[in-house]
């Protein structure tokens, strides 16, 4: 049984095959239904998929074979390179019997790197000895939340914050980005100033504050009786040097259009207008605002099995601000893998690590659901 939203994605996908002789990209589904992200495009592409009216060629983008309901294929499966522009897609390719995914094999704490990256693995192991391993300047972004403040008992693990963000100045690249988001514990109205601490050791290794960011809950803020509701947490932004890539995420403009303008306005306070135009994007603000909770933060229900699960979108606009196709993704206290599955929906190299086998586990059977 499909959802009615999943019906209409199906008519979309099938309508634009007829027209086009491709499929959809899951960026054209997304933005047709208006869908929080690629993510939830993916989601209903594989309930689809799993109840039998569709089939996808596996790494192959555009990839999709329409059946009717009864199983009769009603389409054709077509193949597109990447980057290719949209109008020149493959010939017919054939279909193949469905085969689990594949992941890569997981790297256990005693393995030796030798030097090398581990691209698209899950490690378990101490984050910084795992950093150890890997060759230095080797890192576009590091998106994660650390366990601060012990305000969760992370199976029994000890944080050693030093020793990390010491790891992380050195694998990161010059014109790399660091995304650390942290929050404070409030102890009998008494805020720790943990987070600032940190981002003063992180500045103190040579990193730039490049910017302070928040991250503002939507839903489920933390209630206190004798003061105003706390709905944040920080999201630092720290460069090695000048960052290389900034794709700014825009919004819609409120006015847009031709307009008559005020223009050199002068001490007899009388406005001038000259006929301009509003853009119409803009930018957004360093304060973003995401709903947390099953279907805000994800709706993967597997991610729940981890204490403190970030917003997918949080993650996926920080990757899509600070890299571009094919650079590398590091979490390294990565828990239920948000950084590594948005990293790979997104045509990004991931590497994730983690000290809990549990985390572990569970971030590759997460990454394994979609194929990653």
């Amino acid at each position: 049984m499909i959802t009615k939203k999943q019906k209409a994605v199906l008519n979309f996908i099938t309508k634009y095959q007829s027209r086009k002789s491709y499929a959809p990209s899951l960026d054209e589904i997304r933005r047709r239904f208006r869908l929080a992200s690629i993510s939830t495009a993916h989601f209903h592409l594989k309930n689809l998929e799993d109840s039998g009216y569709v089939r996808r060629e596996r790494n192959r983008p555009r990839a999709i074979h329409v059946y009717g309901v009864n199983g009769d294929a009603s389409g054709t499966v077509w193949g597109a390179v990447a980057d290719a522009p949209a109008a020149a897609p493959y010939a017919p390719a054939s279909i193949r019997s469905r085969s689990p995914a594949i992941l890569p094999p997981l790297v256990r704490p005693d393995t030796k790197l030798n030097g090398e990256l581990p691209l698209n693995k899950i490690i378990c192991g101490d984050a910084v000895e795992v950093m150890q391993a890997m060759p230095s300047d080797c890192v576009d972004l590091v998106v994660t939340s650390p366990p601060y403040d012990e305000l969760r008992n992370y199976n029994g693990y000890a944080f050693n914050f030093e020793g990390v963000a010491k790891g992380l100045f050195r694998v990161i690249k010059k014109g790399g980005v660091l995304v650390w988001v942290v929050g404070d514990k409030i102890n009998k109205g008494n805020r720790s100033f943990t987070s600032f601490r940190q981002a003063i050791f992180f500045q103190s290794l040579g990193f730039s504050a490049h910017d302070v960011m928040i991250y503002r809950k939507k839903n489920t803020p933390f209630m206190r009786s004798n003061a105003y509701t706390n709905c944040y947490e920080f999201m630092f932004v720290f460069s090695k040097g000048s960052p290389k890539t900034f794709n700014p995420l825009k919004t819609k403009t409120v006015r847009q259009g031709q307009e008559m303008l005020p223009f050199n306005k002068k001490a007899d306070g009388i406005n001038k207008k000259i006929r301009g135009e509003l853009k119409p994007e803009k930018t957004l603000t360093n304060i973003w605002d995401y709903a947390v909770g099953f279907g805000g933060s994800t709706s993967d229900k597997i991610a729940f099995q981890h204490t403190a699960v970030f917003p997918e979108r949080l993650a996926e606009d920080h990757i899509l601000s600070w890299t571009k196709i094919g650079d590398v993704v590091f979490d390294p206290m990565c828990g239920s893998g948000t950084t590594c599955k948005m990293a790979g929906i997104n045509k990004r190299h991931y590497i994730g690590c983690d000290i809990s086998k549990e985390y572990v586990e569970l971030t590759e059977n997460r990454l394994r659901y979609f194929n990653l």
